[in-house]
């Protein structure tokens, strides 16, 4: 039985994709056809919903906070301890929302920002741009890391970009320790894991499998130069 623990986020699924890149995800479908697929994803279950793949053991969720087990229900060990989390951290993304609102407004960015709930707490800060502005963003990023540098939330939050998307949530809260609790529920009759995603946050989660399938194009494949290196 082989495992393959999928970010579907660039690599089954693309933003705008290339005939490229529509071709190289129909050849990863293929290559995964004999795997049970548990997607690893930021998306929420209706999201995941426009993926062209059958998930049908195994889900994880919201950046690692939610995990879905077999029988479709949400898995109550692991919302036990997402919501010990979100207590934790509920202060502190009030005010990340606030920074990010302030942020979008003064810079005039236009971003879209949301505070997420999970189970009546708050989960996650989103921002995006209505037009996909990827400067925006990257303005947003960099204002909103400022923020988080020796202020009182630093060990707490954390910032993640991916595809069009940029996130605030607790630091707890991470793909890999999902990836590893989930690991953990798996039947002795699996003989391989594996792990793909296109996305350089997602190296801790892929290093937990047997082996990791990246796209060519990754960034975070490329050798450094010797200027870089320096």
């Amino acid at each position: 039985m082989i495992v393959a623990f999928v970010n579907p986020q660039s690599t089954l699924l693309g933003v705008d994709p290339t005939a490229e890149q529509e071709r190289t995800a129909a050849g990863l479908s293929a290559l995964l056809q004999q795997a049970e697929l548990i997607p690893v994803t930021g998306m929420d279950e209706a999201e995941l919903l426009s993926v062209p793949a059958a998930f049908t053991s195994w889900q994880i969720l919201r950046h690692g906070a939610v995990v879905i087990g077999p029988d479709g229900m949400e898995d109550v060990p692991w919302r036990r301890l997402t919501l010990e989390t979100q207590q934790l951290r509920a202060d502190g993304l009030q005010l990340a929302f606030q920074a990010a609102t302030h942020i979008s407004q003064l810079a005039q960015l236009e971003l879209d920002v949301t505070l997420t709930q999970h189970s009546g707490l708050p989960l996650m800060v989103e921002l995006k741009h209505p037009y996909g502005l990827e400067l925006a963003l990257v303005q947003a990023e960099r204002e909103l890391r400022e923020w988080l540098d020796g202020g009182p939330f630093q060990a707490d939050l954390r910032v993640l970009k991916q595809a069009d998307t940029l996130t605030l949530l607790p630091r707890e809260l991470t793909p890999e320790s999902a990836v590893n609790y989930v690991l953990g529920q798996l039947p002795p009759e699996v003989t391989l894991v594996l792990g793909v995603s296109a996305h350089e946050g997602d190296g801790a989660y892929l290093a937990l499998c047997d082996y990791a399938v990246l796209p060519g194009d990754s960034a975070w494949l490329r050798r450094p130069t010797p200027e870089e290196d320096e």
